[in-house]
């Protein structure tokens, strides 16, 4: 994946992607007058996921505008692009959990039987609750499912490479 972008027909740079995973340009504009903030900028970044258990996060500078700038983006054919002005590994996090395995294997396991766990009950609640009320928890469990997710397995795996199920390999970590 490759894009060109200028600004004003003014070449800003060549963004590229090879492999697989994601390359996004944001045009991202923001009048906050309380605050005293206004902002008119273009983000072009990348996530590499081609490698099993690593992402690579990318980004190119940001692009500045002002009132009647033109902003072109136009896709090119897979080849080379400029350097990226920023890159990330997913096992540099900050937030990134355990350097005890043993400890980041007892967190898998309580997350697991807590997960299955939670599962039953809606499984229960199906069968038992009014339509309307097993919905209200299904988003509920549902919201709890994705904070494990955010919060607790992907800062354990992206620490833990050995740990992540083949299922998540190769996905945004």
């Amino acid at each position: 994946m490759r894009l060109s972008v200028s600004v004003n027909q003014v070449p800003q740079f060549i963004a590229s992607l090879s492999g697989s995973g994601y390359l996004n340009a944001h045009l991202n504009m923001h009048d906050r007058p309380k605050e005293g903030d206004r902002s008119r900028k273009l983000r072009v970044v990348a996530t590499d996921t081609s490698q099993d258990t690593e992402n690579i996060g990318l980004e190119w500078p940001t692009v500045e505008l002002g009132v009647g700038d033109v902003v072109e983006l136009r896709i090119l054919p897979e080849g080379e692009g400029d350097t990226p002005a920023k890159a990330s590994r997913s096992s540099e996090s900050p937030s990134n959990l355990f350097s005890n395995t043993d400890l980041a294997k007892d967190l898998l396991q309580l997350i697991s039987d807590y997960e299955t766990r939670l599962m039953a009950l809606v499984e229960r609640s199906e069968k038992t609750e009014p339509a309307e009320e097993h919905k209200r928890l299904t988003r509920a469990v549902g919201a709890v499912l994705y904070e494990h997710g955010a919060q607790l397995l992907y800062p354990v795996y992206r620490r833990h490479k050995e740990l992540v199920p083949d299922a998540l390999k190769g996905e945004l970590l």
